[in-house]
């Protein structure tokens, strides 16, 4: 849909609105957005090049960021997702995403002045990275020439690299309840087996230590949760997610939760070769 702007309303956000002007995207910004700026321009400035690209603000105090081809794995019942983010492949290639992110912010201090959405700012203590928190399909762009953007980054903040991991286990794998909405193409793996082997191919992208693969599974339960909990909780003052709340999705996050810990033994051997 284009305004008379020549504003191209983006599909496939819930909680804001996306458009496209040109060859830019505009975007709203949050008290979280310096800090996530600050983080974005430094992965920039050491070639990290598969992150969004920030180039301004416009007069609507909108961030304004280059716009990047390809194909995006919509949040959308009545789109399913395109064919290769359902596959092993695409599991393997996020995980490598994800190491490669983390480790292209080795040097980098986050300003503790600087909040981030859900937490104050502060800094790093030994072993964490700046999270995404939301390294999900329907924010992952496949480009046509190969190579894998992730887009919105308005969760970030600083946490334990397996929290990333455990998140786009949870989303790629994906490790869902609900079987019904992955058979009609919402998602890859249908049973517990497939399951394992599609978490195991992301642990193996990611390059996942011993006690990486140890904790993943508890990990994604604690994710799971945590989600649910803050989509509950911003609900109360934000309409947004106040309607997420309305279609069930904590609901269904605490479903998966409870099913992930149900198949913990198939998922921890899959981890461990089994």
């Amino acid at each position: 849909m284009e305004d008379a702007e020549g504003e191209e309303v983006l599909h496939g956000g819930n909680t804001n609105v996306v458009v496209r002007v040109g060859d830019t995207v505009r975007r709203q910004t949050g008290h979280w957005t310096p800090a996530v700026h600050a983080l974005l321009r430094y992965l920039e400035l050491v070639g990290f090049g598969d992150a969004p690209k920030i180039l301004s603000t416009d007069y609507q105090g909108r961030e304004v960021l280059l716009f990047v081809e390809g194909e995006v794995g919509l949040l959308d019942p009545d789109h399913p997702l395109p064919p290769w983010f359902r596959t092993k492949e695409a599991c393997t290639a996020i995980g490598d995403w994800l190491r490669r992110f983390h480790e292209a912010q080795y040097g980098f201090n986050p300003d503790p002045a600087l909040p981030w959405r859900m937490v104050p700012g502060r800094r790093l203590t030994s072993g964490e990275v700046v999270v995404h928190h939301d390294v999900a399909p329907y924010n992952t762009i496949q480009r046509p020439f190969g190579g894998l953007t992730v887009i919105d980054w308005d969760f970030c903040a600083p946490g334990d690299p397996i929290e990333d991991l455990a998140f786009a286990a949870w989303q790629w794998v994906p490790l869902w309840a609900d079987k019904e909405a992955v058979a009609h193409g919402h998602g890859g793996a249908i049973t517990v087996l497939e399951a394992g082997t599609k978490l195991a191919a992301l642990a193996d992208g990611y390059h996942a230590s011993i006690d990486q693969r140890w904790t993943l599974v508890d990990a994604v339960v604690v994710q799971i949760t945590k989600h649910a909990d803050d989509v509950e909780a911003m609900a109360v003052t934000d309409p947004a997610f106040a309607r997420l709340v309305d279609q069930g999705v904590s609901r269904n996050a605490r479903l998966d939760a409870q099913w992930v810990r149900d198949n913990e033994a198939v998922l921890s051997a899959a981890l461990h070769g089994g």
